[in-house]
């Protein structure tokens, strides 16, 4: 079973991810933020990130770039409320491997 994490900081659409995600048969773990995250990855193997890129303590970009200097092929998807092509090309020369706006819809999301 493949094992996703996650990282947003608003409940409501973090335990909506989770839910849509463990309906496809997912093994889905959450954090609030980016130092969460890491905490939970330092006990868990984790097959792909699903993010967010604007939370407290460490944002998606923080995040993404502390990844890649320790796991280079670990997937990443950023999910975020920013539109701008500027937002967009900061999350993939931080190491996003994908990019996705707000309100997402849940089968592209799967797709993806």
């Amino acid at each position: 079973m493949f094992k996703l994490l996650v990282v947003e900081d608003d409940k409501n659409t973090r335990e909506l991810m989770r839910a849509i995600l463990e309906a496809e048969h997912y093994s889905v773990f959450t954090a609030e933020n980016g130092e969460a995250a890491l905490d939970i990855m330092e006990n868990q193997h984790i097959d792909l990130v699903v993010l967010d890129l604007m939370m407290p303590k460490m944002d998606g970009y923080e995040l993404t770039e502390n990844l890649r200097m320790t796991t280079n092929d670990l997937p990443i998807l950023m999910v975020s409320a920013k539109q701008l092509p500027q937002d967009r090309k900061l999350g993939f020369i931080a190491g996003i491997d994908d990019f996705m706006t707000k309100p997402f819809d849940e089968e592209e999301m799967l797709l993806r």
